[in-house]
């Protein structure tokens, strides 16, 4: 590949990127997808073949060309064709004033001609959205992304697993039916009511509502500056039953497309003509032998910000640990009478970068190791945040050995439902909670807390979740069985092992304290990340939490909700109130969680920019580490945060967004600890209760020793606190 030149990043997918080269000999410009396929999950390596197997039966004007594909060292390399104005998305995000009918109705017709090749060789897209729609400075729009498309065995086949992006299934994807091509039909109906709107045409606040929006199939019509032609046209897109809804042979027959078509195929032919001279022009093979050349990779020495630079673009960090692993000598050593496992000296390190990856001098590959350790890669294994050229010890992350909280002793192997299990997790949590945690749940009394005869029963009894069948819980009682988890977790882990201090010890401590729950541990960031927001990325992380084929995947939650973010408490002042969840309350408490939290922590201020008023929003940093959860834009994270504000704030906010007239500031993160003055608490079980009980709430009842049963008291921590009024617009 020495004939082409590398431009730029284009994007990232989750085990690969997307670069845009140039070729030398004729400046033709090219995408080409690169995954490490020796490193990644074998899944994410059928997607992508599956990908290429697809596009190479395909020839459309209206579909990404497919070029070619070869492995070299390793390296997956899929060369694409470019389209030089971006996606779809990009499109109506940079667009001002909604689009033209003509226009909408423009890429309705390509699209519809590129489903058209597709359904007649019996291939489904399955994952139609505006973001996997490209345009060309043409306005030609190519329909792409084919990783989660399907061959049918026949036209009349039906596919069963359900994949695709939520905004965009389809009613029988929702019920988890059998589904076809009308699905596609489906999508394409919620892309053109996009493009007419800059909405979706159902929406919710959470997944269960998103979910009933789209059964429901109620939406909000179109306005009058569009035809009748064009609202029909969508309407029968949109039909909940697959089966009054038409192919795409039906929609090419209707008269708001026949009018375009004639233009369109002039158009097409045209696009065609020049993309088969583009061709001609690649008639020779494609690739020589050569190479796009990587750091560790190149035989030619490069500079650190060379190595830093690859390595922080491509994420490469998986492929890059496993070479280092083979250099450096990694094995167990012993220190001033301290055994260390799986460990390496910084010297070793630094002399592996200066001879492997021909760095110029030791202070070059001492810099480039300090980096990769505050990425997380490795660490000191004494917690130092300082990297040395030096005889101290270090680990790569992945030989970290967890820290389980509840595998001191095995469970007794008593037969007892997980539901029981979970009732008396859930009953002793309550029991702590009022004891040791102030009104709000915000501040907990940890010395108390460690002194307690409710802490060391608590203790005990979590040995029971060893034997937890997670496979028989609801999926409200899952997902709250997993917060719940998640924050007892950090306290269990605060108590016994002391709260982390310092960058390093906040990454060893959330990555490795666990549980061990149905006989599988469960560490604080595998409940986060890998279970409760369905394996997403740790922000600032190279990889995902679980790998493919680790069966806790079963339990991750595909589709998840953002309002977990406000559920979640890391033992900090900048975190949500700790509270028990119910699965059979679990909507609403979520909903009073976020709200409660907005309310709380949303600052309008109101300012002068060049004489025009605008707002400065501020919020707190949690929306900014996990910002794609929110929006893809300030403006979408605003209109999330909107719906959980009161109702002048709510107004205030929406107004200032429709002119584009805020900033948003995020505000720092306060890592201190969540620490209360000593509450001194009586016999928990012998104390009156402060607050009333909830509506939902009865007497819990928690076997003891004896057998007997205790009767608990209703708790304040099962409910979230009432709403409160944040401070509301101030004058700057």
């Amino acid at each position: 590949m020495e004939q082409f030149e590398k431009i730029r990043m284009l994007g990232r997918g989750s085990q690969g990127s997307v670069i845009l080269v140039k070729r030398k000999s004729d400046n033709l410009k090219y995408c080409i997808k690169r995954i490490f396929i020796d490193d990644t999950v074998s899944s994410y390596r059928a997607e992508v073949l599956n990908e290429i197997q697809i596009l190479s039966k395909l020839g459309h004007p209206n579909i990404t060309k497919y070029y070619g594909s070869f492995i070299e060292d390793g390296v997956l390399n899929v060369v694409m064709e470019y389209a030089d104005n971006g996606s779809l998305f990009q499109h109506i995000q940079r667009a001002r004033h909604p689009l033209s009918e003509a226009q909408i109705v423009k890429f309705f017709v390509q699209l519809l001609l590129a489903l058209q090749h597709l359904h007649s060789k019996n291939i489904l897209h399955r994952d139609i959205k505006t973001k996997n729609i490209f345009v060309t400075k043409r306005m030609q729009v190519k329909l792409g992304d084919f990783g989660l498309a399907k061959m049918l065995g026949s036209a009349s086949s039906f596919a069963q697993s359900a994949v695709g992006t939520p905004y965009y299934l389809s009613p029988e994807l929702c019920n988890g039916k059998p589904y076809n091509h009308k699905s596609d039909v489906w999508s394409l109906g919620c892309v053109v009511y996009e493009m007419a709107t800059f909405r979706h045409p159902f929406n919710g606040t959470n997944l269960p509502a998103l979910i009933m929006a789209i059964i429901e199939g109620q939406y909000r019509p179109l306005t009058q500056q569009y035809s009748l032609q064009l609202q029909e046209a969508i309407e029968a897109c949109l039909r909940k039953h697959p089966e009054q809804r038409p192919s795409v042979e039906d929609l090419l027959r209707f008269p708001v497309v026949q009018r375009e078509l004639l233009r369109v195929d002039a158009e097409t032919a045209l696009a065609a003509a020049e993309a088969t001279e583009a061709e001609a022009l690649c008639s020779h093979p494609f690739f020589s032998s050569g190479r796009l050349l990587t750091p560790l990779r190149s035989a030619q020495p490069v500079s650190c910000t060379a190595v830093l630079a690859e390595a922080e673009e491509d994420r490469e960090l998986e492929w890059l640990v496993a070479r280092l692993r083979t250099w450096v000598e990694v094995r167990d050593r012993v220190r001033r009478r301290v055994a260390y496992f799986k460990c390496f000296t910084g010297r070793e390190l630094v002399s592996v970068l200066v001879s492997k990856v021909a760095l110029e001098s030791r202070q070059e590959a001492t810099d480039l190791a300090q980096k990769w350790m505050d990425g997380g890669v490795l660490y000191h294994v004494d917690r130092s945040e300082d990297f040395s050229d030096s005889d101290e010890l270090f680990r790569f992350k992945d030989d970290e050995v967890s820290v389980c909280l509840n595998a001191k002793r095995i469970s007794d192997g008593s037969v007892r439902l997980s539901k029981d299990i979970e009732n008396t997790f859930t009953n002793l949590l309550i029991e702590l909670y009022d004891s040791f945690l102030t009104s709000r749940g915000s501040l907990v009394d940890y010395e108390s807390l460690a002194e307690s005869n409710i802490f060391r029963e608590f203790c005990s009894f979590t040995c029971e979740l060893q034997s937890v069948d997670l496979s028989s819980l609801s999926f409200n009682d899952k997902v709250a069985f997993f917060i719940n988890s998640f924050n007892a977790l950090v306290l269990h882990g605060f108590v016994v092992l002391g709260p982390p201090t310092r960058l390093h010890q906040r990454l060893h401590f959330y990555n490795h304290v666990s549980y061990l729950c149905g006989g599988q541990e469960y560490s604080l960031n595998i409940i986060e990340h890998g279970i409760l927001r369905g394996n997403q990325k740790i922000p600032n992380s190279y990889c995902r939490t679980l790998s493919d084929g680790d069966s806790r995947l079963e339990n991750a939650f595909v589709v998840w909700d953002p309002r977990l973010h406000f559920a979640l408490n890391r033992g900090t002042k900048s975190c949500p109130p700790i509270k028990v969840y119910r699965g059979d309350t679990l909507d609403d408490q979520l909903t009073e969680a976020a709200t409660d939290f907005c309310c709380r922590n949303i600052k309008l201020v109101r300012a002068k920019h060049e004489e025009k008023e605008s707002m400065f929003v501020e919020v707190p940093a949690l929306f900014e580490w996990y910002r794609a959860d929110f929006g893809d834009t300030d403006a979408q994270l605003l209109r999330w945060i909107s719906q959980y504000l009161d109702t002048t704030e709510k107004q205030v906010l929406l107004e200032v967004i429709e002119r584009d007239a805020f900033r948003v500031k995020y505000r720092e993160f306060d890592w201190s600890l969540n620490k209360a003055p000593s509450l001194q608490p009586a016999e928990p079980s012998r104390c009156p209760p402060k607050v009333h009980p909830p509506p939902s709430s009865v007497a819990d009842t928690t076997p003891t020793e004896s057998g007997t049963l205790r009767v608990g008291r209703p708790s304040r921590h099962l409910s979230a606190r009432p709403k409160q009024q944040s401070e509301f617009v101030r004058q700057e």
